[in-house]
Protein backbone atom coordinates (compact mmCIF):
# COMPACT_ATOMS: atom_id res chain seq x y z
CA UNK A 1 0.00 0.00 0.00
CA UNK A 2 1.40 3.31 -1.64
CA UNK A 3 1.56 6.14 1.45
CA UNK A 4 -0.09 8.99 -0.05
CA UNK A 5 1.61 11.27 1.72
CA UNK A 6 5.28 9.83 1.26
CA UNK A 7 5.11 7.73 -1.64
CA UNK A 8 6.46 4.65 0.79
CA UNK A 9 5.52 1.11 0.02
CA UNK A 10 4.44 -0.04 2.83
CA UNK A 11 2.94 -3.79 3.63
CA UNK A 12 -0.69 -4.64 2.18
CA UNK A 13 -3.01 -4.07 4.92
CA UNK A 14 -1.38 -1.65 6.91
CA UNK A 15 -3.13 1.10 9.10
CA UNK A 16 -0.16 3.49 9.36
CA UNK A 17 2.78 4.58 6.81
CA UNK A 18 5.99 3.11 8.11
CA UNK A 19 7.87 5.77 6.97
CA UNK A 20 5.79 8.91 7.74
CA UNK A 21 3.20 7.97 10.35
CA UNK A 22 0.22 9.32 8.07
CA UNK A 23 -2.78 7.02 8.07
CA UNK A 24 -3.32 5.00 5.10
CA UNK A 25 -7.31 4.55 5.94
CA UNK A 26 -9.00 6.51 4.02
CA UNK A 27 -13.32 6.52 5.15
CA UNK A 28 -14.76 6.78 1.76
CA UNK A 29 -12.96 3.98 0.20
CA UNK A 30 -15.23 1.67 2.73
CA UNK A 31 -18.15 1.87 1.24
CA UNK A 32 -20.10 -0.79 3.86
CA UNK A 33 -20.68 -1.30 7.27
CA UNK A 34 -18.78 -4.47 7.12
CA UNK A 35 -16.08 -3.42 5.50
CA UNK A 36 -16.23 -0.13 8.19
CA UNK A 37 -16.27 -2.14 11.11
CA UNK A 38 -13.42 -4.74 10.63
CA UNK A 39 -10.71 -1.33 10.01
CA UNK A 40 -12.78 0.61 12.34
CA UNK A 41 -12.82 -1.58 15.42
CA UNK A 42 -9.94 -2.83 17.39
CA UNK A 43 -9.14 -6.56 18.11
CA UNK A 44 -10.25 -5.43 22.27
CA UNK A 45 -13.64 -5.49 21.17
CA UNK A 46 -13.25 -9.03 20.09
CA UNK A 47 -12.77 -9.63 24.20
CA UNK A 48 -9.53 -12.04 23.85
CA UNK A 49 -9.12 -14.72 26.18
CA UNK A 50 -7.02 -14.82 28.97
CA UNK A 51 -3.71 -16.82 27.96
CA UNK A 52 -2.55 -20.34 29.62
CA UNK A 53 0.52 -19.28 30.33
CA UNK A 54 3.50 -22.57 30.73
CA UNK A 55 7.33 -22.33 31.26
CA UNK A 56 8.98 -23.87 28.39
CA UNK A 57 10.00 -26.45 30.27
CA UNK A 58 6.73 -28.05 30.54
CA UNK A 59 5.90 -31.74 29.09
CA UNK A 60 4.02 -31.56 25.93
CA UNK A 61 1.43 -34.32 27.79
CA UNK A 62 1.31 -31.51 30.77
CA UNK A 63 0.34 -28.64 27.89
CA UNK A 64 -1.95 -30.42 26.19
CA UNK A 65 -4.28 -31.67 29.42
CA UNK A 66 -3.95 -27.95 30.29
CA UNK A 67 -5.70 -27.30 26.65
CA UNK A 68 -8.34 -29.68 27.37
CA UNK A 69 -9.08 -28.14 30.39
CA UNK A 70 -9.23 -25.04 29.45
CA UNK A 71 -10.70 -25.56 25.90
CA UNK A 72 -8.52 -23.69 24.49
CA UNK A 73 -6.74 -24.09 21.34
CA UNK A 74 -3.15 -22.91 21.81
CA UNK A 75 -1.10 -21.47 25.00
CA UNK A 76 2.03 -19.27 25.22
CA UNK A 77 5.26 -20.47 26.49
CA UNK A 78 6.82 -17.65 28.59
CA UNK A 79 10.01 -17.95 29.74
CA UNK A 80 11.44 -15.19 32.37
CA UNK A 81 8.67 -12.96 32.11
CA UNK A 82 8.65 -13.14 28.05
CA UNK A 83 6.94 -14.64 25.04
CA UNK A 84 8.93 -17.26 23.73
CA UNK A 85 6.22 -19.58 21.80
CA UNK A 86 2.96 -20.87 21.33
CA UNK A 87 2.05 -24.50 21.17
CA UNK A 88 -1.15 -25.17 19.24
CA UNK A 89 -3.17 -27.76 18.57
CA UNK A 90 -1.76 -27.91 15.08
CA UNK A 91 1.38 -28.70 16.86
CA UNK A 92 -0.04 -31.44 18.57
CA UNK A 93 -1.27 -33.15 15.15
CA UNK A 94 1.53 -31.79 12.73
CA UNK A 95 4.74 -32.58 14.92
CA UNK A 96 3.48 -35.12 18.32
CA UNK A 97 0.70 -37.21 16.76
CA UNK A 98 3.96 -38.51 14.47
CA UNK A 99 5.61 -40.10 17.49
CA UNK A 100 3.94 -40.32 20.95
CA UNK A 101 7.00 -40.97 23.10
CA UNK A 102 7.28 -36.63 22.04
CA UNK A 103 4.58 -36.55 24.90
CA UNK A 104 7.07 -36.52 27.36
CA UNK A 105 9.30 -33.76 25.57
CA UNK A 106 9.14 -30.16 26.63
CA UNK A 107 6.92 -27.89 25.19
CA UNK A 108 10.23 -25.72 23.71
CA UNK A 109 11.12 -28.20 21.52
CA UNK A 110 7.17 -28.32 19.59
CA UNK A 111 6.59 -24.83 19.90
CA UNK A 112 6.68 -21.76 17.66
CA UNK A 113 9.00 -19.68 18.94
CA UNK A 114 8.54 -15.48 18.66
CA UNK A 115 5.40 -15.27 17.92
CA UNK A 116 3.88 -12.74 15.42
CA UNK A 117 1.74 -10.37 18.17
CA UNK A 118 -0.73 -7.97 18.17
CA UNK A 119 -1.86 -5.54 21.09
CA UNK A 120 -5.47 -4.61 21.75
CA UNK A 121 -5.55 -1.27 19.94
CA UNK A 122 -4.32 -2.59 16.62
CA UNK A 123 -7.23 -3.38 14.17
CA UNK A 124 -9.38 -6.13 13.27
CA UNK A 125 -8.32 -5.81 9.79
CA UNK A 126 -4.52 -5.68 10.52
CA UNK A 127 -5.40 -8.89 12.67
CA UNK A 128 -6.91 -10.63 10.11
CA UNK A 129 -4.13 -9.79 7.61
CA UNK A 130 -1.31 -10.85 10.43
CA UNK A 131 -3.31 -14.56 10.50
CA UNK A 132 -3.61 -14.43 6.86
CA UNK A 133 -0.14 -13.56 5.63
CA UNK A 134 1.45 -15.45 8.62
CA UNK A 135 -1.03 -18.75 8.53
CA UNK A 136 -1.69 -18.27 11.84
CA UNK A 137 -5.20 -19.28 13.86
CA UNK A 138 -4.05 -17.78 17.13
CA UNK A 139 -2.69 -14.31 17.78
CA UNK A 140 -1.15 -13.47 21.18
CA UNK A 141 -2.56 -9.99 22.33
CA UNK A 142 0.26 -8.40 24.28
CA UNK A 143 0.44 -4.55 26.20
CA UNK A 144 3.02 -2.00 25.50
CA UNK A 145 5.51 -4.12 27.13
CA UNK A 146 5.10 -7.12 25.20
CA UNK A 147 3.96 -8.73 27.79
CA UNK A 148 0.92 -11.31 27.00
CA UNK A 149 -2.34 -10.16 27.72
CA UNK A 150 -4.50 -12.33 26.13
CA UNK A 151 -4.91 -14.30 22.87
CA UNK A 152 -7.72 -13.82 19.55
CA UNK A 153 -8.84 -17.21 17.21
CA UNK A 154 -9.71 -17.06 13.63
CA UNK A 155 -13.17 -18.13 15.64
CA UNK A 156 -13.26 -14.92 17.23
CA UNK A 157 -12.91 -12.67 14.43
CA UNK A 158 -15.37 -14.84 12.70
CA UNK A 159 -18.32 -14.30 15.43
CA UNK A 160 -17.45 -10.63 15.13
CA UNK A 161 -17.66 -11.02 11.07
CA UNK A 162 -20.94 -12.67 11.30
CA UNK A 163 -23.01 -10.43 13.81
CA UNK A 164 -21.13 -7.29 11.69
CA UNK A 165 -23.00 -8.97 8.51
CA UNK A 166 -26.24 -9.62 10.08
CA UNK A 167 -26.67 -5.74 11.11
CA UNK A 168 -25.32 -4.85 7.60
CA UNK A 169 -28.38 -6.84 6.30
CA UNK A 170 -30.47 -5.49 8.85
CA UNK A 171 -30.07 -2.07 8.17
CA UNK A 172 -29.98 -2.67 4.15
Amino acid sequence: MICPDCRFDNIAGADICESCGASLVVDAEFTNALERGIIGHPVDVLCPKKPVLVPPETPVRDVMELMLKHQTGSVLVQSAGELAGIFSERDVLNDVSRDVAQMDDAVEAHMTPSPETITKDDSIAYAMHAMDVGGYRHLPVVDSDGTPSGIISSRDIMRFLCVRYAQSRDAG
